[in-house]
């Protein structure tokens, strides 16, 4: 094909545009998701929280989530076997709904996982700061701080798909590790007042807070939808990508749901409300002490810093994924889709996504704001509300799609199941809408303004679609379809 007819450079067309294939495995995809959703994270700095909302019903919110989640993916893996592409939720929703609004939710998507990722360096930042403080004595801003681990976290991401799972694998087993510990220790000395399972009584689960509740504990499974991501690198991504997303929702849910209760069979019911009366945030450290000892305890404080690290390791990837999508489908320029010529890795859309990251770091460490409880806050409450709109999307699409392109999926698959998903994930997302202001702090105007970059990108990348499709209507046609399919130097500018 002539350059002319492509509009690509001859600098352009010597540069890859393909990922590896067939180098990620059931095993590195479980732990990117799980990463992702940074486990003691999630029990350390939001199980309190949890607590303080609806008493000792908590741990169930966490399985509740997790049952919806499993009744989401059965539509969301149903539809990894038709399409194979880097932007997962965009493919799905361009093939099932449209490619103008597809284009504009990879746009939404690709800013939900970008602030998401903000958010966790900033945490990740000062975290380390008071690490470095406890065990050197030195005092290095937390800025300092998470602009380098920000670079580190790139350079991982660069290196190779598979080397990052390998650390993220590390990172993980070890703060699940310290996580079980505590629980076996809290099962050993039968918790504060005994054992039991009251926190599961369906009657109890009627109250007012419930809502509140559900915003917490739907949250934290963000991530187990990123095995699509991979599905270009993935070996047997049929196979591996249904496999890897039903065990990282499975393992998500026991986790969440045994540690939280766990928590609070080490507090005790009667003697939780008097534990939150003082600094919630350390309620966790305070019943590992009170169980396991102080020393592991010093190790769990080491170690959230590499569970923040690890989400940010996670959503890096994704977030350069997305670019690389949009760009070899023509959303953005086709520099996008250059991938490294030795480890076939995102190169111009991982470069692109750290200076974005990067540079919203810098720009917020100049200001005021509290890193913890108004930056981390600001920028993962759009990240939970993008992506629950995005699979509400996504589950229409799998419904359209296998409608009309059926691979001998049963009803359950095509029908039943993603429906019921999108009414359940609906109701979930209207709950969220109404208890922000207690998630954020804000009003509606400061809502308002924090989610804003959300249809701000919806419409950008909504809109380049129609432009493409008056500019170029074979390549409209064509967005976000299998790459198998697609000629790599067939690009837009």
């Amino acid at each position: 094909m002539k350059h002319s007819e492509t509009g690509v450079t001859a600098g352009t067309q010597s540069a890859s545009t393909e990922l590896r294939s067939d180098v990620v495995g059931t095993t590195d995809l479980v732990f990117f998701v799980l990463s992702a959703a940074a486990p003691l994270t999630v029990m350390a700095g939001f199980a309190a929280l949890g607590f303080l909302i609806a008493g000792q019903v908590a741990p169930a919110g966490y399985l509740i989530a997790g049952i919806v989640y499993v009744v989401f993916a059965v539509g969301f893996t149903a539809m990894s076997k038709h399409v194979r592409n880097s932007g997962a939720f965009y493919a799905y929703i361009s093939r099932g709904i449209g490619p103008t609004i597809g284009a504009g939710s990879a746009m939404v998507a690709y800013l939900s996982y970008a602030l998401g990722q903000i958010g966790f360096l900033a945490a990740t930042g000062v975290f380390a700061s008071e690490g470095i403080a406890l065990l050197l004595g030195a005092s290095v801003p937390w800025q300092m701080t998470a602009v380098v681990l920000g670079s580190v976290v790139a350079l991982l991401s660069y290196l190779k798909v598979d080397i990052g799972a390998k650390v993220l694998a590390v990172l993980l087993l070890t703060e699940v590790g310290v996580l079980f510990v505590l629980a076996i220790a809290v099962l050993i000395r039968g918790g504060h007042e005994g054992l039991s399972a009251d926190s599961f009584n369906p009657a109890d689960l009627m109250t007012g807070s419930i809502g509140a509740l559900f915003a917490i504990t739907f949250v934290v499974y963000i991530g187990f939808e990123q095995t699509a991501i991979y599905s270009e690198e993935a070996r047997d991504a049929q196979r591996t990508v249904p496999r890897a997303t039903y065990i990282a929702i499975v393992v998500l849910a026991v986790v969440y749901t045994f540690i939280s209760w766990a928590i609070l069979m080490a507090a005790g019911p009667s003697r939780l409300a008097e534990l939150l009366a003082g600094d919630p945030s350390q309620l966790v450290f305070d019943l590992n002490t009170e169980y396991v000892g102080a020393t592991m305890t010093s190790v769990m404080q080491v170690l959230i810093i590499t569970s923040f690290f690890a989400g940010a390791l996670a959503l890096q990837n994704a977030g350069a994924r997305y670019l690389f999508a949009l760009g070899r489908d023509g959303v953005l320029p086709a520099w996008f889709s250059r991938t490294g010529a030795r480890t076939k890795t995102p190169q111009s859309a991982g470069l692109v996504h750290t200076l974005v990251v990067v540079c919203t770091l810098i720009g917020f460490g100049l200001t005021s704001l509290d890193p913890y409880t108004q930056i981390v806050l600001w920028t993962n409450t759009p990240t939970l509300v993008g992506v629950m709109a995005l699979e509400i999307a996504v589950c229409i699409a799998v419904i359209r799609y296998l409608r009309h392109a059926p691979g001998g999926e049963t009803l359950w698959q095509r029908l039943i199941a993603p429906g019921l998903a999108t009414i359940l994930l609906v109701v979930v997302m209207a709950l969220l809408m109404k208890n922000m202001p207690m998630l954020t702090g804000l009003g509606p105007v400061g809502n308002a303004i924090m989610l804003s970059p959300l249809p701000v990108g919806f419409a950008i990348g909504a809109g380049r679609a129609l432009w493409l499709r008056t500019a170029a209507p074979d390549r409209y046609r064509r967005l976000s379809g299998n790459t198998e399919t697609l000629p790599t130097a067939e690009v837009v500018r």
